[in-house]
């Protein structure tokens, strides 16, 4: 799909993403769900919002993530 988000990995942090090639664009659900499994998380939304550290990361396409963590109103 055209409007998905996708991000690919900066080649100096490859080092950190066992598997994942650099400079391929992935999408970006799917690769949060890779490394949610790979990566021991203690179930807080702050922990989970970590799995894919945009810092070593490009971003292209679909909405870009909201940052309320912790601010936001429970779903009726």
């Amino acid at each position: 799909m055209k409007n998905q988000r996708e991000a690919r990995l900066k080649a100096e942090f490859a080092h950190l993403y066992p598997g994942l090639k650099p400079r391929i664009w992935y999408n970006a659900a799917w690769l949060s769900a890779r490394q949610f499994a790979r990566v021991h998380c203690d179930g807080r939304a702050a922990s989970i919002e970590a799995m894919l550290n945009e810092a070593h990361f490009e971003f292209r396409g679909g909405v870009r993530r909201r940052h309320n963590v912790g601010g936001s109103k429970p779903r009726r």
